[in-house]
């Protein structure tokens, strides 16, 4: 079986949605999914079929439809700089949630419900778990969907992503929950109890606690960011969009489907890196590769072309072409060892 574990982590939940649709265009097929927090909604989807809801959620949502905080000030706070005027307009309401007692999570309890299909889910052949907390005893929970009463999905989906920052209600059983992330940020435990053998792990560099387990006999396969994926609780569209972006290509790096470290490369193989490095005096590339610390040819030459890239501070939102950066470095005029070796790459 293969199992797909969704780490906790707000708003950066957007990054599962991409790495998932890499996935899909593997054909990896996923048998089990299990998620705590914001992954608890994603893999809810997910195990569910709705994948191009999921990602229509996420590419559509707003601060003002999950947490009801005012996306116009948060967008002029991005837009205008950190101004006095702008940060005191945004901080001013939130302290005013915080007065209130917490953010009121209504809206995002509405989300779940009229996003989550309970009875499409239970009748799905995916396997389905969360993670949660129960305050009363601190009792540690991993929950599989057998053991949601039916009717209480929705409920267990909420106290799986219930933030200390929201505000106090009870969730289920007349008890108290919190997120899921202060007891297993990554529930992969859940799945080798289900009998996965290799297992994908979404981290989105959440906030929490990554629970020590035994995984020997077991593949586990990780994807995570190089780029930074934002705030927990803020985000803008903008966001959403560049975290699905680096989801999907990171996966695909993963994978090795792509090349590139930083950066993204249409994939060639060690045949062609060899080749168009073949002609390069072999002291010079000993000394670019002390340099850049580089164990091999391909390495060198990805290393160097992401040098050069980030010197000009190049965008990591697009695949690259090797030989059309190659092609471009070489129109520029320099000294410096690394760009001489660039251009001294024969294509």
């Amino acid at each position: 079986m293969v199992g797909l574990a969704l780490e906790g982590g707000g708003a950066k939940g957007a990054y599962q949605v991409g790495a998932y649709m890499a996935l899909k265009k593997c054909h990896i097929k996923i048998d089990a999914v299990t998620g705590t927090s914001i992954g608890a909604l994603n893999a809810a989807l997910i195990a569910s079929k709705e994948e191009k809801l999921m990602y229509s959620l996420w590419k559509d949502a707003t601060m003002s439809e999950l947490l009801g905080i005012d996306e116009e000030k948060l967008e002029k706070l991005s837009d205008e700089g950190l101004t006095v005027e702008n940060i005191v307009g945004v901080f001013q309401e939130l302290y005013q949630l915080f007065k209130n007692k917490g953010i009121d999570i209504s809206n995002y309890r509405a989300l779940v419900r009229n996003n989550v299909d309970e009875a499409k889910l239970r009748k799905s052949h995916i396997k389905y778990g969360l993670t949660t907390l129960r305050l009363k005893n601190l009792e540690k929970m991993n929950v599989e969907l057998d053991d949601i009463p039916n009717g209480q999905l929705h409920d267990f989906i909420v106290a799986s992503s219930f933030l200390p920052v929201f505000k106090k209600e009870k969730l289920i059983d007349d008890n108290y929950y919190l997120d899921g992330g202060f007891y297993n940020l990554s529930p992969v435990d859940m799945l080798i109890e289900m009998g996965c053998k290799q297992i994908f792990v979404i981290n989105i560099k959440g906030i929490g606690h990554r629970k020590k387990i035994n995984t020997k006999g077991i593949e586990i396969i990780e994807i995570k960011p190089n780029n930074s994926l934002g705030s927990i609780i803020l985000f803008d569209k903008k966001t959403i969009e560049d975290n699905m972006f680096y989801g999907y290509y990171d996966t695909l790096k993963t994978l090795g489907k792509i090349d590139g470290i930083d950066y993204y490369f249409t994939k060639k193989n060690n045949r062609f890196y060899k080749k168009i490095n073949k002609k390069v005096d072999k002291d010079f590339f000993g000394a670019v590769s002390a340099v850049l610390n580089a164990k091999s040819e391909k390495q060198c030459i990805i290393k160097a072309i992401e040098y050069v890239l980030k010197s000009e501070s190049k965008t990591t939102l697009i695949e690259y072409s090797i030989e059309e950066c190659i092609k471009n470095i070489k129109t520029i005029e320099s000294d410096n060892i690394i760009i001489r070796y660039v251009k001294s790459l024969n294509i």
